[in-house]
């Protein structure tokens, strides 16, 4: 764990995997921060690294929706001062869920709340829920809050439904369930060049995580220190042979950005997708598609941002 908070006063801790901080996970923050301005605490976070089901189930682990950078961020935006990770092992994950609240009691004497989500689960094969955790936390001295789910379209918001929209390309459901565009995030490297020679340069960006957004061509945003810049993103297509040599890469081509940006940390947000992958006769015929992309891509830009 993280240095302990002031024993002097009282803490208010939200407890959680929050990977990507969507409206669900921040709705129990505003909760803890609420409950910490009533008694005067600190909010803070606790959180679990590895994720859990990477250590428990790492054949069928989720892709994650963001890296622990971006999730603190995230999490501090909502008004969360301190965060705590506990490391997830296995010897942590045999602990019963009175242990499980007893140990964060020894660690944080002056814990005095917890709030959760509804689908909150605890202890060795999940024996701990939101509907146990009331009367366990009550013993131990301690408050329990269960925050209820956010709903949208009649089912609540998680970041299973969340990764299900970005793999189908449906940017706009994504961004009304995590609150804001999804994005990636990672470094800036070399390319072939390709784009540069049609008179459309492209940042290439080679992603800290896994997850894609579905192949295609993307209103996308680049986010630098200056500002977002909007412009026009290409996913490639793993499981096509003619686009492999892409590799891992998400390139985006932004009109009138000429700078160097090779090796810096950047994300790219995406808008929304405007079409699929189509192979050109010549490069002509590429340069001019390129054209209209770009073209569409600032003008889904400022129809979403005006």
């Amino acid at each position: 764990m993280s240095a302990k908070p002031n024993n002097a006063v009282p803490l208010v801790l939200a407890i959680g995997q929050f990977d990507g901080v969507h409206r669900g996970h921040q709705a129990v923050f505003r909760a803890a921060v609420e409950s910490a301005n009533r008694c005067r605490g600190i909010p803070a976070c606790l959180t679990f690294s590895p994720h859990v089901a990477q250590l428990l189930n790492p054949a069928h682990a989720p892709l994650l929706l963001a890296t622990p950078g971006q999730n603190q961020a995230l999490i501090c935006a909502c008004g969360i001062q301190q965060i705590h990770v506990i490391p997830f092992t296995h010897e942590f994950a045999a602990m019963g869920p009175e242990d499980f609240l007893s140990l964060l009691k020894m660690e944080f004497p002056a814990l005095s709340e917890i709030v959760v989500g509804r689908n909150f689960t605890f202890g060795k094969d999940r024996a701990g829920n939101s509907a146990t955790l009331p009367g366990i936390a009550q013993a131990l001295g301690l408050r329990a809050q269960i925050v209820p789910h956010i709903e949208l379209d009649g089912a609540p918001i998680s970041s299973t439904r969340i990764r299900a929209a970005v793999q189908a390309g449906d940017m706009p459901l994504a961004k009304a369930m995590l609150g804001r565009a999804f994005s990636l995030a990672g470094t800036v490297v070399h390319g072939r060049a390709v784009g540069r020679t049609l008179g459309f340069p492209t940042a290439n960006l080679r992603p800290a995580l896994p997850i894609r957004p579905a192949p295609g061509i993307y209103a996308a945003r680049l986010h630098l220190p200056d500002g977002p810049q909007p412009g026009a993103a290409f996913v490639p297509d793993p499981s096509d042979p003619a686009q492999a040599h892409f590799g891992p890469v998400v390139e985006i081509h932004v009109p009138g950005l000429a700078r160097n940006l090779y090796d810096q940390e950047v994300e790219i947000s995406f808008t929304r997708r405007l079409r699929g992958h189509m192979p050109f006769p010549d490069a002509a015929s590429a340069a001019a598609q390129i054209a209209r992309d770009a073209d569409a891509a600032l003008k889904a830009d400022a129809q979403e941002n005006r």
